[in-house]
C-alpha cells in the first residue's frame, strides 16, 4: 500500500487543485492538505506551489518517477500474492516517438504486454524531447536520441532508424526536374512533423543555405499520415526506411537524395531498479529492434 501521504501529493499534482484533488479521493480539502504537509516536515522541503493551478517544486518533480515505479510494483506484487484472482490490466506509460511508433514499436512489445496483461500509455512526443518525460515521472521508460542516462537511469541502445528524403514520382517530375536545387526547393511544399522536428530545417540549412520561413511547408503531426501526404504527392519530407521500405519497392516512392540518408540513433532508457515486469519489456524491446533497426 503506498503511503497515503504520497498518494495525497500525487493526487493533487495530478489534479492541480487541492480540491478537486480531495473530491478524487473521496476525503476533505482539509485532510488532503494535511496529509501533503505532514509529507513536506518528512523530507524537510516544499513540494508544492500553492498556486493556480497547483503544480510541483523542483523538489516535488523529483518525487514523481519515484511515484510511478511505486504504482507499478504494487500492481505487480498484488498479483504475486493473488494470482488470478480477476486480476485487472497494469497500466504502464511509456514515451516513445511517432516513428518507431508507427513501425517497430509495437511488433516489439506486443507479446509482453497480452502476457503480463499491460495497457500502454503511450505518450508521443519527438524521440529527441521524450527524455523529459521520463525525467518528470509522466513514463516508465522512453525511446530517446539521448545515449546518456540521467542519474538513478540506464539507457540501452537500440539501433538507428535510416531516414530518407523522398517524395511521388510525380512530385518530383513536377517540383524537381533538375533534381534537388536552391531554387526549386523555394516554392516545393516540403512536409514537416511539427515544431520538434528539425531533420528537415537542418538539411535544407546545411546542404541549401534556407531557413524554415524561406520555404513552402505542411506541418502533419502524425507518422502515418506524413507517409499518406508523400504518396499523395503532396510534398516531400524525410521519413523512416523501414516505414516506406514497400513504397519505395513499388516506385510510388522515390528518394531524392541518396547521398544525404540520416541515420537517427535510438536508446532505451529506464530506472536502474526495475521490476520484474519492466525488465521484461526492456528485454523485449532491445530484441524486437534488433529485428528492425540498423545495428553495429
Amino acid at each position: 500500500m503506498i503511503d497515503p501521504r504520497l498518494v495525497a501529493f500525487e493526487a493533487v499534482v495530478t489534479e492541480g487543485s487541492f480540491e478537486r484533488a480531495a473530491a478524487r479521493l473521496k476525503l476533505t480539502q482539509s485532510a488532503v492538505s494535511q496529509r501533503v504537509k505532514l509529507l513536506e516536515s518528512e523530507f524537510g522541503q516544499i513540494l508544492l506551489v500553492r498556486s493556480k493551478p497547483v503544480r510541483p517544486t523542483p523538489a516535488g518533480r523529483r518525487l514523481l518517477p519515484y511515484l510511478a515505479q511505486l504504482r507499478l510494483i504494487q500492481g505487480e506484487a498484488e498479483r504475486a500474492l493473488h494470482p488470478g484472482a480477476g486480476e485487472r490490466p497494469l497500466r504502464l506509460p511509456v514515451g516513445v516517438n511517432a516513428d518507431s511508433l508507427a513501425t517497430w514499436f509495437l511488433p516489439a512489445v506486443a507479446q509482453v504486454a497480452i502476457e503480463d496483461r499491460l495497457v500502454l500509455d503511450c505518450v508521443v512526443d519527438d524521440q529527441d524531447h521524450t527524455h523529459a518525460l521520463l525525467a518528470n515521472g509522466d513514463v516508465l521508460g522512453c525511446v530517446s536520441t539521448r545515449a546518456d542516462p540521467m542519474r538513478g537511469c540506464a539507457a540501452l541502445r537500440l539501433g538507428a532508424m535510416r531516414y530518407l528524403c523522398v517524395a511521388s514520382p510525380a512530385f518530383r517530375m513536377r517540383h524537381f526536374p533538375q533534381g534537388l536545387t536552391r531554387t526549386a526547393l523555394l516554392q516545393a511544399p516540403a512536409i514537416i512533423y511539427g515544431q520538434h522536428d528539425d531533420m528537415h530545417e537542418t538539411f535544407l540549412r546545411s546542404h541549401f543555405g534556407l531557413e524554415r520561413g524561406q520555404y513552402p511547408h505542411h506541418v502533419v503531426p502524425s507518422s502515418e499520415g506524413f507517409a499518406a501526404f508523400a504518396l499523395a504527392g503532396l510534398g516531400y519530407g524525410f521519413v523512416p526506411e523501414i516505414q516506406v521500405r514497400e513504397a519505395l519497392g513499388a516506385g510510388r516512392l522515390i528518394d531524392l537524395a541518396p547521398d544525404h540518408q540520416e541515420p537517427v540513433e535510438l536508446f532505451w532508457h529506464h530506472w536502474q531498479v526495475q521490476s520484474p515486469l519492466m525488465a521484461r519489456l526492456s528485454s523485449a524491446l532491445v530484441t524486437g529492434a534488433a529485428g528492425s533497426l540498423e545495428v553495429h
